[in-house]
């Protein structure tokens, strides 16, 4: 796999989407709002992953493209992956920069409460270790030809800064039709990140059926509800010095809503300006989706309402800060509902209010 290697200067570029997730040890640690240092960097591709590493131990943030789309890793100890929903097999990769951050004393840096494995739940029963972001497996070919569908059990260990490592198969139906998927897809998941957790043994189910009714062809299913926070990435940036707008593009195989919150500019300085797809009235696609510039109707709290397939989503930000996002499927109402109440308690509150405190779901966030 092809791997390029620069010393950056210390110029802090726009960023793009880093690893889709939630607040994580380098969250605590690393405030890349200042530069302290250059580094240099080496992004190499690894199938469904992209290996970020640097040659400095200090938190690094560094930023690059991959076939021209770009990305931004903070990466921590010299080392980080970054989820790549892999569209080439030999990607042209271009590091940008590397700068070395500053670092919060371990002082200044919110204690993380331990998270155990499983926590009682308000029935007596066991709160699952649940990720925050689930990748979907992609359908084997060959079984999509045939209509084969079947299951895949993977047992794998989460670390402390919430990797899935050591994943195997404990068994599968048909055996070694859908092994490698899963074990593709488990590799991108992410849980949450606890500095002193000790690591955490998993074992998860990931069935694979047949979809004909939604997508009119065979499909993979990971989990009927829930965020889909992993399918969106960011395509392009524009900086109009008081403000960036950035346009976000579907990279997974369903129509998607989107629901986005951002530090605001002007009179919504240092505010959070939410907006998402529902209110301009559209759905999210691949560009290369031919459901682009049509019309669906689905079921609102309302009642029924007409959207527009688009192939993209624009957020809007202050410079040199944050965005958020969370993703569902057109038709998880669940999803939808629980990231419609989100965006309304967050619009308008302070920036210094974290926007997962208001959120029932895992958000994802930039760099």
């Amino acid at each position: 796999m092809p791997s390029m290697k620069i010393h950056a200067a210390a110029l802090l570029i726009l960023g793009s989407l880093g690893s889709a997730g939630s607040a994580s040890a380098q969250d605590l640690r690393c405030d890349c709002t200042s530069v302290v240092d250059t580094c240099t960097a080496e992004v190499a591709a690894r199938g469904s992953f992209l290996e970020v590493k640097t040659n400095k131990a200090q938190c690094s943030r560094v930023d690059y493209f991959v076939d021209g789309q770009p990305f931004v890793s903070v990466v921590v100890d010299g080392e980080d992956r970054q989820d790549w929903p892999a569209r080439t097999t030999n990607p042209k990769i271009l590091v940008q920069s590397c700068q070395v951050c500053r670092e919060n004393s371990p002082a200044a840096r919110p204690l993380a409460p331990r998270a155990p494995a499983a926590a009682p739940a308000a029935d007596g029963g066991e709160k699952k270790f649940e990720p925050l972001l689930a990748a979907q497996p992609e359908y084997p070919a060959a079984a999509r030809a045939r209509g084969a569908q079947g299951h895949v059990d993977v047992e794998f260990t989460v670390n402390a800064a919430g990797m899935v490592e050591n994943a195997h198969v404990v068994a599968s139906e048909p055996r070694a039709t859908f092994d490698s998927a899963a074990l593709a897809a488990v590799a991108r998941w992410r849980y949450p990140a606890v500095p002193d957790r000790a690591p955490q043994t998993v074992q998860q189910r990931i069935e694979f059926k047949p979809d004909v009714a939604r997508t009119g062809a065979v499909a993979a299913t990971l989990r009927p509800v829930g965020p889909r926070n992993e399918c969106m990435r960011e395509d392009t940036v524009y900086n109009y010095g008081e403000s960036v707008d950035v346009g976000m593009i579907n990279v997974c195989g369903e129509p998607l809503h989107v629901y986005g919150c951002a530090r605001g500019t002007g009179r919504y300085a240092e505010r959070w300006v939410c907006n998402d797809t529902e209110d301009q009235g559209s759905v999210i696609v691949a560009a290369s989706d031919r459901r682009a510039g049509g019309r669906v109707t689905l079921a609102m709290p309302q009642g029924s309402r007409t959207f527009t397939y688009a192939d993209s989503f624009v957020l809007s930000r202050a410079p040199n800060s944050q965005y958020l996002w969370v993703v569902c499927a057109e038709q998880d109402t669940g999803c939808r509902g629980n990231a419609r109440d989100w965006t309304r308690s967050v619009a308008g509150q302070p920036a210094s209010l974290d926007p997962q405190d208001r959120s029932a779901l895992a958000i994802a966030r930039s760099y």
